[in-house]
């Protein structure tokens, strides 16, 4: 049996008792850093040894589960932080499970993207997760074009290497006044949600010296006014008002693409 294992992301009191107790019955344990894993073993007394699964050596560790499902082992993956496979090792481990038909599940627990979402005081209702930023300034350009005309929730990773490149190229190509949350050491001690709005948000932290030191969630506000024009082909308008009134024209094409019926019968009676 494989266990995918989530893990506290930052205050070590959030690793869950069920989590304890796969990790005390596997008989292999991995982990992107030993290091980081090695803390959390010394903090619940187990003395497991962990094996490294990381980017460079992900495919080779993958078959070698593989090998060691297939002779019953139980075998678990845990994460640095949060949940695995989540912008850390573990996808194409699902993948090769999923196509030779291997049991896994996942221990649920923390995650630095929920925790970020709630914590951002942002809509909760939609939302999407890109992983880590776009490291090149062009590429960086695009993506914050593409989320400015989203309407849900945006959040992403970004490192504090990057960062402060990262929040000036936001406020270049994100509309000002978007919205945005700042969050770092969640669960930890030193816990810091910054809001403010994207114009502004630069002035916040060097106003208030904060450090901008480990890695961070950025929640971005979605689109708050989203306005669809609603198209309509003249040769389908032509064919629809062959057939029905406009009025009842509308009511069908209502039916099947959820726009608004007024919206439509304009259209359709439009010369």
């Amino acid at each position: 049996m494989l266990n995918f294992i989530s893990t506290p992301i930052g205050n070590l009191n959030d690793i869950s008792l069920r989590a304890i107790n796969v990790i005390r019955s596997s008989e292999y344990l991995y982990a992107e850093d030993t290091r980081n894993a090695k803390k959390l073993l010394d903090f619940i007394n187990i003395k497991t040894t962990c094996r490294s699964f990381h980017d460079h050596n992900e495919e080779k560790v993958s078959l070698e589960i593989i090998k060691k499902l297939k002779a019953k082992k139980i075998i678990s993956v845990i994460s640095d932080a949060g949940t695995p496979a989540i912008s850390d090792p573990g996808y194409r481990l699902i993948r090769m499970c999923v196509e030779k038909n291997i049991k896994y599940t996942l221990i649920p627990g923390p995650s630095s993207v929920i925790s970020a979402l709630i914590m951002s005081g942002l809509p909760t209702d939609k939302f999407s997760f890109y992983g880590f930023a776009p490291r090149k300034q062009g590429e960086q350009e695009i993506f914050f074009k593409n989320l400015n005309k989203d309407y849900k929730t945006s959040i992403f990773f970004e490192t504090s290497v990057r960062i402060k490149k990262t929040l000036l190229n936001m406020r270049k190509n994100i509309d000002l006044d978007r919205c945005i949350s700042i969050c770092k050491e969640m669960t930890k001690l030193h816990e810091s949600i910054i809001r403010e709005k994207n114009s502004e948000i630069i002035e916040k932290i060097q106003k208030e010296n904060i450090n901008l030191k480990g890695e961070f969630v950025i929640v971005i506000e979605g689109l708050k006014n989203q306005i669809i024009e609603f198209e309509i082909n003249p040769k389908i308008k032509k064919e629809f008002l062959s057939k029905l009134s406009a009025s009842d024209a509308a009511k069908l094409i209502s039916c099947i693409t959820g726009n608004n019926k007024r919206d439509i019968y304009k259209k359709l009676i439009e010369k």
